[in-house]
């Protein structure tokens, strides 16, 4: 397990290192299996502290503010785990399951996020179905405060196809940031197509 001050130390030394690409305002194709048109210039990763089937970006680092998408989770993978922790002394994560309902997967990011942020307090509410990429979907609201005592909100919107999870979960400070860049996340979600293989459902 990796405590959040560690992690974001080592978030500090990744970016350091030029790890970032830039998003133009334009149509972007994510992993090759979803394509989204944002409205203004993101950063991407191209090694996050988030190790798993995901592509992650942000407007003003990754403290302050992450959009991370969910490229196609499959059966009996985690949804992320941390990339610089000891794989071996490391709990074992809970798992995607292509049969988990919305209310199921809630909770998986639930127990994800408590044991990737070492947080103090997570917690997940207004589930509810919404239309996403043409298709049927869900969608539901995260709070999360770790170690820094800093209060996250958060949006998450995914759907299962293929009997993998795609989606994208945004999260920003609560105060000024998550408020301020809901609108370009809200944009992104509208414009949210499914791709390639993603898309032969």
């Amino acid at each position: 397990m990796i405590k959040l001050s560690a992690l974001l130390f080592a978030v500090a030394l990744v970016a350091g290192c030029a790890a970032y690409t830039l998003v133009a305002p334009q149509r972007q194709n994510v992993a090759d299996v979803i394509s989204v048109e944002p409205g203004m210039k993101w950063n991407k990763m191209s090694q996050s502290a988030y190790e798993g089937h995901v592509e992650v970006w942000t407007l003003d680092g990754l403290t302050l503010n992450t959009l991370v998408f969910f490229t196609g989770v499959p059966d009996g993978e985690p949804l992320f785990v941390p990339r610089f922790a000891d794989k071996a002394r490391m709990e074992k994560p809970p798992v995607f399951r292509s049969t988990m309902n919305p209310l199921e997967i809630q909770e998986l990011l639930h127990a994800t996020v408590a044991r990737f942020f070492r947080t103090t307090l997570a917690e997940e509410r207004n589930l509810r179905a919404v239309s996403i990429a043409g298709g049927r979907g869900f969608r539901f609201e995260t709070r999360v405060v770790g170690r820094d005592e800093v209060e996250r909100a958060g949006v998450f919107v995914g759907t299962v196809a293929g009997g993998k999870l795609y989606g994208a979960w945004f999260q920003g400070a609560r105060l000024h940031y998550f408020e301020r860049y809901l609108p370009e996340f809200e944009r992104i979600v509208a414009s949210a197509q499914l791709t390639g293989e993603a898309a032969r459902k």
